[in-house]
C-alpha cells in the first residue's frame, strides 16, 4: 500500500517539474533561424493605437521595425524596442504598471518612438539577440543599440535613468 502511494508521488512530482520547466521556457530561451528574423522586414500591422483605451497607455506604439524607424529618423527620435510573447506573464505586467507611470510614459512619449514586437511571430534584424522576454532594446534612430535588458523591471526610476544615458549620448 505504501509503495503505491510513493509511486503517485514519484509520478506526480515529475509531471511537476516537467510543466514548470515548460512554463519557464515559454518566457525565456528561444533561438530563432534567420528566415524568421531577416534583413528584410515585412510585416502586416503597423500602428497600435491605445490613447483611445485609456489616459494611462501610450498614445501611439508601433508594431512595425520598418515603420517605426522610418518615423524615428523623420522626427529625428531614439526608438525603444520591447519584446515580448504572447503568454509571458512578466511582458505583461510590465505593460499593464511600470509602463503606465506617468512620468515614465511622458518620457516614453516625448523621447522616444516606441515599438512592441512579439519575439516569435513578428520579423526585426538578427542583431537582436532576444533570449529571454521581456527585453527591452534602446537604439538610436539609425538602429544602433545603446543598451538593452532583460527581464521584468518594476521601478520606472530604472528607465527614466536608462533614458538619461541615451540623452547624454544623443548629445555626443
Amino acid at each position: 500500500m505504501y509503495n503505491v502511494k510513493i509511486l503517485k508521488v514519484g509520478i506526480m512530482t515529475k509531471q511537476l517539474s516537467l510543466l514548470l520547466s515548460l512554463l519557464f521556457l515559454s518566457c525565456s530561451n528561444g533561438e530563432h533561424s534567420e528566415n524568421n528574423h531577416s534583413e528584410s522586414i515585412k510585416s502586416s500591422s503597423t500602428i497600435l493605437k491605445i490613447s483611445s483605451e485609456s489616459k494611462n497607455d501610450i498614445s501611439v506604439i508601433y508594431t512595425n521595425y520598418e515603420e517605426a524607424f522610418t518615423v524615428a529618423k523623420l522626427e529625428n527620435k531614439a526608438v525603444f524596442i520591447l519584446f515580448s510573447t504572447q503568454y509571458c506573464r512578466w511582458c505583461t505586467k510590465l505593460k499593464e504598471t511600470t509602463l503606465k507611470n506617468p512620468k515614465l510614459k511622458a518620457r516614453l512619449e516625448k523621447e522616444f518612438v516606441v515599438l512592441f514586437l512579439n519575439r516569435d511571430k513578428d520579423t526585426y534584424p538578427s542583431k537582436y539577440k532576444v533570449r529571454g522576454v521581456p527585453a527591452v532594446f534602446m537604439t538610436d534612430k539609425n538602429e544602433e543599440i545603446f543598451t538593452s535588458m532583460v527581464g521584468y523591471h518594476k521601478d520606472p526610476e530604472d528607465y527614466i535613468k536608462w533614458f538619461d544615458y541615451i540623452k547624454i549620448e544623443l548629445k555626443n
